[in-house]
């Protein structure tokens, strides 16, 4: 018997905490944890009863949020941030993982197999974006501008169909919008190899003044999350199995791309540094309404976290 099977023994014995209310969490498809807790049933483990609301994207559950539609919804941080900015009584309570699962990829036939490649070139992004946030990253630090190449502003499942048509020469864009331009180009496709390994954070977010009051079923939804963050490490093939059968993906996609997530419910010093580099980024590009950057330590909640697993909070105060 596993040690994972021996701690969900012992907590199926002790009695549950029943939480005061229904609580409606939006995520994305790529909030695994969240999939993995729901199907296993480690909410209602957990004394929650946790209705869980599937959105297209971070920013549509961020929307929710504030409309009061969800108590808590899952986005990339970069959401959190421009949200952020517009909405102050956001609180984040958890990073439920990690990935490094936006890229910057081309076409061979278009003579590009080093950054220094791009120039002149189409590339296809989506503005106002993580994409176009880590693309300029790129390109500085391999000595580029924006204006050295064409953006060509698309939505991420455009991107597939222009390259694959050759509209675009390259594209920066995320999973599962990658592995379908790969599968489309085949040989033709070519990861660039001079991009650093940018990993960008799926958080946890609710209105502060909800959280403040529903401390116990915060606590319960990140225990849950705790439990999914165990089962998935101790059983990659079958958590794996949950997410292609729920979002009917390729079981080959979901295990080749597994490795890009850290599947960890954390709040890391370093999510902190990332969401002030974004924020400055909004500003100077004109994409946010506020001049100056948040408070980002004032923004997150760690209470509830730190409650049920201290060692998961590493921030400098």
């Amino acid at each position: 018997m596993t040690a994972f099977v021996v701690a969900l023994t012992a907590l199926s014995l002790a009695p549950t905490r029943a939480c005061a209310e229904e609580v409606i969490i939006g995520s994305t498809p790529t909030g695994h944890l969240m999939w993995i807790a729901d199907k296993k049933g480690f909410f209602e483990a957990r004394g929650v009863d946790v209705r869980l609301l599937e959105f297209s994207s971070g920013v549509s559950a961020s929307r929710a949020l504030v409309a009061g539609k969800i108590h808590l919804g899952n986005s990339s941080e970069f959401a959190f941030v421009s949200n952020l900015m517009m909405h102050h009584g956001l609180k984040l309570i958890a990073s439920i993982s990690r990935t490094n699962s936006a890229n910057l990829f081309a076409r061979k036939d278009r003579g590009i197999a080093h950054i220094e490649d791009l120039t002149g070139k189409r590339i296809g992004v989506t503005r106002r974006g993580i994409g176009e946030f880590f693309l300029g990253e790129i390109l500085a630090i391999n000595g580029l501008a924006e204006t050295d190449l064409t953006i060509v502003n698309l939505r991420a499942p455009d991107i597939v169909d222009e390259i694959a048509k050759g509209a675009i020469d390259a594209a920066m864009v995320w999973e599962p919008f990658v592995y379908k331009s790969k599968q489309l180009l085949g040989d033709n496709f070519i990861m660039l190899p001079e991009q650093d390994s940018y990993y960008y954070h799926f958080v946890l977010v609710g209105m502060g003044n909800w959280i403040e009051t529903h401390q116990s079923e915060a606590r319960a939804v990140l225990e849950a999350l705790l439990d999914a963050e165990r089962f998935a490490s101790e059983n990659p093939e079958e958590a794996q199995d949950i997410i292609a059968a729920r979002f009917r993906l390729d079981p080959a996609f979901v295990r080749e791309t597994w490795s890009k997530y850290v599947l960890e419910v954390t709040i890391l010093q370093n999510l902190v540094s990332l969401m002030e580099q974004e924020a400055q980024w909004l500003i100077e590009k004109g994409h946010a309404s506020g001049t100056s950057v948040p408070d980002f330590l004032d923004a997150i909640d760690a209470g509830p976290l730190s409650s049920v697993a201290p060692a998961a909070v590493k921030l400098i105060k």
